[in-house]
């Protein structure tokens, strides 16, 4: 049985990526004022960055009807039967509920899975998926191994402020009453859907060194880890990162680098630095 992989675009999946493992990405959209952009089409991490800066206020949106409709039809011309189809946490968004209502219109077998997470957690769920895919699993055993991969996942970031993700709904009161503690610089992780306190640090330094100690951990405790290290409008920090986690653990490199996907960027903010640790499949 040949079973194609759909992820979202939250999973901040790097084109290259992507298409190595045949992986087709459905855009969300990014939405400012009366207008709206699928991102990665109309509208891109860059220019999300430079309007964030600019004071601008955005919001986002799940991927349109058509543009799921469009990604599983592509997929089935393809001479796909059966489909699995990767979303993010639908606590944090209504995409895995668009999915499910465009997997009920489907003519073929669409396996929906929210991933419970974001980033590249879900797009290293979204590669484990496509190497049990081309293994020749059913579409139940590429979806089994794209939920192990999601819940395995160690996502963890540092953000300069808390008021994007406040703003957006995407924190509760607690969480955000830590980011109005003069000098505390939160390192948050998502956890079953939710954004957490990880830990809380005292300086950006203090911050950052919180992240590299949290992927010492999780690479400890996997046999075959993959890293991603990826920000918003931080790119010199993400390259410095990764090289040093490459320098730490070798047998890591290469270290997945890259920015977080426009609409999680809108989200968190400039300034944001994440990391990223799976565990995939031999």
């Amino acid at each position: 049985m040949t079973v194609a992989v759909i992820a979202d675009s939250a999973a901040s999946l790097p084109p290259a990526l992507a298409a190595r493992w045949g992986i087709a990405v459905v855009p969300l959209q990014v939405v400012v004022g009366d207008d709206s952009w699928a991102e990665g089409v109309g509208i891109g991490h860059d220019d999300v960055v430079a309007r964030l800066r600019a004071g601008e206020d955005l919001t986002t949106s799940q991927p349109t009807a058509a543009a799921f409709d469009e990604a599983i039809a592509a997929a089935v011309a393809d001479g796909a039967e059966g489909i699995v189809l990767l979303t993010l946490a639908g606590t944090l968004s209504g995409t895995a509920q668009a999915a499910r209502a465009a997997a009920e219109r489907s003519r073929v077998r669409v396996e929906v899975v929210d991933t419970r997470t974001v980033a590249m957690a879900m797009g290293f769920a979204a590669i484990a998926a496509a190497q049990a895919a081309l293994a020749g699993g059913s579409v139940a055993r590429v979806a089994d191994a794209a939920r192990t991969a999601a819940a395995t996942a160690r996502c963890v970031f540092s953000v300069e402020s808390l008021d994007h993700l406040r703003r957006g709904g995407r924190i509760g009161p607690a969480v955000a009453a830590v980011g109005r503690v003069l000098g505390i610089r939160p390192v948050l992780e998502v956890v079953d859907g939710e954004v957490i306190v990880a830990s809380r640090a005292r300086s950006l330094a203090r911050a950052r060194a919180a992240l590299h100690a949290t992927v010492d951990e999780a690479v400890a405790r996997c046999s075959r880890p993959a890293v991603a290290v990826m920000g918003v409008g931080a790119d010199d920090a993400a390259v410095a990162m990764a090289r040093e986690i490459e320098a730490r653990h070798p047998q890591v490199a290469p270290v997945v680098l890259g920015q977080v996907s426009a609409v999680l960027a809108a989200h968190a903010g400039p300034g944001t630095l994440s990391a990223v640790v799976s565990d995939l499949p031999g």
